[in-house]
């Protein structure tokens, strides 16, 4: 049997638009994946004393061109701490957080990256994130080699959140994780359990291989 590869991350969101002349012009320039105008325009708006009204959108906007136009993890994660400080329960609070860690696990930081996706689960799991901060909370466990502590992790997903996709995920990764234990018998039992209630092709297919 083989190891699957390990669930990333989803991709952040943008809240609902300014109607300022600025923003509209910050959020063409990400459209358009002009990522260093967008910066820029960013930054013209989140630099001015004392913070406006769209400093917390620029600031988001900033962090997500960084992350995902330039792959500039390291460098989104500061405008990020400069909206999670100002502007805490903001309406890009939690996807802020999310952003964050986010960035710390692709920069290979799974330490960190599991304290942030905690954080995320208690700070802004009403909104919806709770199963996902578990399920790459457990993800970031199995990376850093404590493996007995992802599985846990996992099977409390699929125990709490039964018709949650990231429940399907989650018995996928209690597969993978016995495959990393060279335990194939038991990575079988788990293939089969997740065929049983999965409704997911691409899952059904990929356990349908490894059985």
């Amino acid at each position: 049997m083989f190891l699957f590869f390990i669930l990333g991350c989803s991709k952040a969101k943008i809240a609902s638009p300014s109607d300022n002349p600025a923003v509209k012009k910050m959020r063409e320039a990400l459209a358009e994946g002009r990522y260093d105008e967008t910066i820029n325009l960013s930054k013209e708006i989140s630099n001015k004393v004392p913070p406006g009204i769209d400093t917390e959108e620029a600031l988001y906007i900033e962090a997500y061109a960084r992350a995902f136009g330039k792959t500039d993890f390291q460098g989104a994660r500061l405008p990020l701490k400069q909206q999670l400080d100002l502007y805490p329960n903001g309406p890009f609070a939690a996807e802020a957080q999310k952003l964050v860690s986010d960035c710390q696990y692709w920069q290979g930081h799974y330490h960190n990256a599991a304290r942030d996706y905690k954080k995320l689960a208690a700070s802004y799991g009403e909104k919806g994130l709770s199963s996902y901060a578990q399920l790459q909370l457990a993800n970031c466990l199995l990376l850093d080699d404590k493996v007995a502590d992802a599985m846990a992790a996992y099977r409390e997903l699929v125990e709490k959140y039964p018709a949650d996709a990231a429940a399907e995920s989650a018995q996928l990764m209690i597969a993978n994780s016995y495959i990393k234990l060279q335990n194939p018998k038991q990575a079988k039992s788990e293939l089969q359990k997740l065929m049983v209630f999965t409704q997911n092709g691409d899952l059904q297919g990929t356990a349908r291989k490894a059985l």
